[in-house]
């Protein structure tokens, strides 16, 4: 199995029987070589996203400004930047056990496009739907 990036490449979890059996909808799979590469570019992009978030709550993190309008800046931005830099850990984590690129519910490819507009996605978009709204509903009870 060749790697994307230093990390494992995706394997396909459903199987011809599953198919055969009527559990899972067959689709048009997408041809390897350019699923690869969308999955070696959303990576990419993850990597230097992860990367990038280190750096703006360490800048962040240090008081060095005299501006009286960064005690409340950085309350605001921290605790956003820091889920974000745990969903882009938790990505990453994926990506190293090679199931970056599949959703961790359903087990289907993530699209690429989702892919390249959040890179750090780690459901498909009917997983993320379903549990947005679950979450609605449950706000509303």
């Amino acid at each position: 199995m060749q790697d994307v990036a230093g990390y494992p490449l995706p394997t396909q979890p459903v199987n011809d029987a599953a198919i055969a059996d009527g559990h899972i909808a067959r689709r048009q799979p997408q041809p390897r070589r350019a699923r690869r590469a969308s999955l070696a570019l959303a990576l990419s992009r993850l990597e230097r996203e992860h990367v990038a978030l280190l750096l703006a709550i360490c800048e962040l993190e240090s008081p060095a400004d005299d501006d009286p309008n960064s005690p409340a800046l950085r309350a605001a931005l921290l605790p956003m930047l820091r889920a974000d830099l745990r969903q882009t850990q938790h990505a990453l984590a994926r990506a190293a056990r090679g199931l970056y690129g599949s959703c961790e519910e359903c087990h289907k490819p993530i699209s690429a496009r989702q892919l390249e507009l959040q890179p750090a996605a780690t459901r498909c978009a009917t997983c993320q739907g379903r549990d947005r709204r679950a979450r609605r509903a449950s706000l509303k009870d």
